[in-house]
């Protein structure tokens, strides 16, 4: 699949028409970006991968996701204790993390967002309008509330993928006004 798009690139660049060129190479970065998601939704649905996961520092896992989203370390406000660890596959807990602070971070009024652990559990919250359906809703594949270019809507589909696959399930609470993503361990005693 990359083959084509490599291609088109290449061909989208002889273009002289400045307008055109940007399109195309606009259009061309949404496929790459799509096969990449896909690519990771195959490798947790087939389970044919071996994820080796080791012990790390939750916070490092947290400082990794905020490299890969590309945001600013003081768009999130992080309260973790340095000494918590969890047994994880770093490449994939991270994309995990990062597509829930890129949500948080969108859809927060201030484009800002918190994270805090209480009792195992791993809280990613923000300021903002509280959702409109039930979590189960979002976490299909190609859900948005808010349609935009920018999203394929498959974020908290593959944040729920990955959690199962660490054996984590995802959950959401409105406290106040603040909408809350809760990582919660599956051996949690929370119901």
């Amino acid at each position: 699949l990359k083959t084509p798009i490599a291609k088109g690139r290449i061909v989208a660049t002889m273009l002289s028409d400045e307008k055109q060129r940007g399109r195309f190479e606009g259009i061309f970065e949404r496929l790459e970006s799509l096969i990449g998601e896909f690519a990771l939704i195959e490798e947790i649905a087939s389970g044919n991968q071996h994820h080796e996961k080791k012990e790390y520092r939750l916070i490092d896992i947290i400082d990794g996701a905020i490299d890969l989203a590309m945001v600013e370390y003081d768009a999130v406000d992080r309260h973790i204790d340095a000494s918590i660890k969890i047994e994880a596959d770093y490449r994939l807990f991270v994309t995990a993390i990062k597509n829930l602070i890129d949500n948080a971070i969108k859809y927060s009024y201030e484009k800002k967002m918190e994270i805090w652990t209480e009792e195992g559990e791993i809280v990613f919250a923000n300021t903002g309008e509280p959702l409109k359906n039930q979590l189960s809703y979002y976490i299909e594949p190609f859900t948005k509330e808010h349609p935009t270019k920018d999203s394929f809507g498959l974020g908290l589909y593959i944040v729920d993928a990955i959690l199962k696959e660490h054996d984590y399930v995802l959950a959401y609470e409105r406290r106040e006004n603040r909408n809350c993503f809760i990582c919660v361990p599956v051996k949690s005693k929370r119901k």
